[in-house]
């Protein structure tokens, strides 16, 4: 009995002291020959010796010939913290050289992140946004990126996607789209450069309608006011008048109303000008056209005077 007691013990002392990647598991992708040697490591780390446990996890290492075998042994290390830095690098940059797919990329990313190995964050992301090259695949990966909470791999992808952006079409495409990542400063950033870009007051209030349903108050306010700006006409005050009452700021329709009035009687002075300086023109041609007429007209004979005795009745 006493026996049976020390062996249960015993039992319950190895499974204390070895972690559960340590035992041999059916389910695991790495061979038995790895799990032996990890479980080698495991005694080691527990007995005081990391610095011997990392030589066996890469030796063990050199067998992993695909993504599954190489993660699997980055997450073994994870319980021993710093001891075992060197040899969770070395298995997470070996799992990088295995990736093909974006996921694969995207699990290598997360994992080093959460152990702590940067440069292999860095370079899986490198990776992430060189192998994306269109819009629609910019696209995919940001929100992909998101779902598993690699927001600044979202940001960088959608970044490249404005970088790509050719016409107002696929700014204002940009725009909406970065709004439903939650992306707000990209948003405002392509709005501001819609706004900056375009001079023409007109083609300014329908960009407006494209960009209210953006919910950008302030950038709305702005493209009002540039409107403003680059406004002759009085045809274009209205314009500027209509949008600004549609988007409640009174105050830029009543400088709109004014400076359209002003402009119409502008511009009703000069319409009246030109008629009166077209009138005088039409008058001057055709006095210089009556000129050349009368010179040839034929001249009349002058009298003739009277030499006789009777000259002078």
């Amino acid at each position: 009995m006493k026996k049976n007691i020390s062996l249960l013990l015993l039992i319950l002392v190895l499974n204390a002291v070895l972690p559960v990647d340590a035992r041999k598991d059916a389910d695991s992708p790495l061979t038995d020959d790895s799990q032996a040697q990890l479980s080698k490591a495991a005694h080691l780390i527990k007995s005081g010796h990391a610095d011997k446990a990392n030589p066996l996890i890469l030796s063990a290492l050199q067998g992993a010939t695909d993504l599954p075998k190489c993660m699997a042994m980055a997450a073994y290390t994870e319980g021993s913290g710093a001891a075992l830095m060197e040899a969770r690098r070395e298995c997470l940059s070996k799992a990088l050289t295995f990736c093909t797919t974006r996921q694969d990329f995207l699990q290598v990313a997360l994992k080093a992140r959460q152990f702590q190995c940067f440069d292999v964050t860095r370079d899986a992301i490198n990776n992430l946004i060189a192998s994306a090259t269109s819009p629609d695949d910019l696209y995919d990966l940001a929100r992909k990126a998101q779902e598993i909470a690699l927001n600044d791999v979202a940001h960088m992808a959608i970044e490249k996607v404005y970088g790509q952006t050719r016409s107002v079409d696929d700014a204002l495409k940009f725009a909406r789209q970065a709004k439903l990542l939650g992306y707000d400063d990209l948003t405002r950033k392509a709005v501001k450069d819609l706004i900056d870009d375009e001079s023409d007051p007109h083609e300014l209030m329908v960009l407006l309608r494209n960009i209210e349903p953006l919910g950008v108050k302030d950038l709305s306010r702005y493209a009002l006011k540039n409107g403003l700006d680059h406004a002759k006409t009085s045809f274009q005050y209205i314009d500027i008048y209509n949008a600004a009452q549609r988007c409640g700021e009174t105050d830029i329709r009543d400088v709109a109303l004014y400076r359209g009035k002003r402009a119409r009687i502008i511009e009703n002075m000069q319409k009246t000008a030109a008629e009166a300086q077209a009138q005088a023109a039409q008058a001057a041609a055709a006095a210089a056209a009556a000129a050349p007429a009368a010179a040839d007209a034929p001249k009349a004979d002058p009298p003739i005077k009277n030499s006789g005795p009777n000259a002078g009745f």
